[in-house]
């Protein structure tokens, strides 16, 4: 296996096309099938599906996908920090459940930079996502939040993975709504009032462990839509009078300000942190933004 191979493979599986990623990569499409088909040789799997369109990966060329560009994520890393004794590495990569704190720290951290070039990733994710982008190294850190009534199961989850977590607060479940929205007059919505409305969820996992899922179990569903991203997410509670639940976080960006949240009544407690690799030294800007996290909650109190 090379890492010629690899970065063959990701591009075959982002153009969706052997001829096309031969013309992105600027190799003969030749040696662009004969290096997948020597990584389904080698690993003893299909990667991909092909039809007259082109080709799709299969679950376990998604499962491939992941490793390699983990692998080839560490390796770019590892010669922006020590290749060139004139180049100095300035960043760190990201990872995060939507509606959570992080992202105004990070802006933060990227406008201390003084340098010239830096490099810095911010990858909004469902749980188990996060969880395995910090396991493989594709990302420094995770901030993730998860319910008392799941920490036993989180902290398990972290030490299989060999991941230490790091508290930051505790917040109360939190309603994201339009202003609009006929339970934006309260001040703290009774669950019992979310029933009629639309629940915005971010994965529709198959998983039998709730713990990684941005499902809430505490409430009951009647009506629930399923997104990827946030846009999706604010379009359907701007339209569709629908909701989601996050930890109260609000981004200070003007765009959301009719975005509002409000505290869950009688709501469960979050517990919010980040998660790193077993004995990891993080970058320097990583380490001040976390530290902006630690004042902006500080400051809220």
């Amino acid at each position: 296996m090379t890492i010629q191979q690899m970065k063959y493979f990701i591009t075959v599986a982002d153009s969706g096309s052997i001829s096309e990623a031969a013309k992105r990569l600027y190799a003969a499409q030749s040696s662009v099938s004969s290096a997948i088909k020597e990584i389904e040789f080698y690993y003893g799997v299909t990667a991909f599906s092909r039809d007259s369109k082109g080709v799709c990966l299969t679950k376990e060329g998604e499962e491939l996908l992941i490793e390699f560009k983990g692998i080839l994520t560490r390796l770019e890393f590892l010669d922006a920090k020590y290749l060139g004794k004139h180049r100095s590495y300035q960043g760190f990569s990201v990872s995060a459940q939507h509606h959570i704190c992080g992202m105004d720290s990070f802006i933060s951290a990227i406008n201390s930079v003084e340098g010239e070039t830096y490099e810095f990733g911010f990858y909004e994710c469902k749980t188990l996502e996060i969880l395995e982008r910090v396991d493989r190294g594709m990302d420094d850190l995770g901030i993730i939040f998860f319910s008392g009534q799941r920490r036993e199961q989180m902290m398990q989850e972290f030490r299989n993975r060999h991941l230490t977590y790091h508290h930051l607060s505790y917040k109360k479940a939190h309603i994201y709504l339009s202003q609009t929205h006929p339970l934006a007059k309260y001040q703290e919505i009774p669950m019992e009032e979310l029933e009629q409305y639309p629940y915005v969820a971010y994965d529709r996992t198959s998983e039998a462990n709730l713990a990684y899922t941005d499902r809430a179990p505490f409430l009951r569903l009647k009506k629930i839509i399923y997104v990827s991203d946030r846009a999706s997410t604010y379009s359907l509670l701007r339209w569709c009078n629908g909701f989601v639940v996050g930890s109260g976080y609000h981004s200070s960006d003007r765009y959301y300000n009719d975005i509002v949240c409000r505290p869950l009544q009688n709501g469960i407690d979050l517990d919010v942190g980040w998660v790193a690799k077993n004995k990891r030294i993080l970058p320097e800007l990583a380490s001040r933004f976390i530290n902006l996290i630690v004042e902006r909650e500080l400051a809220e109190k």
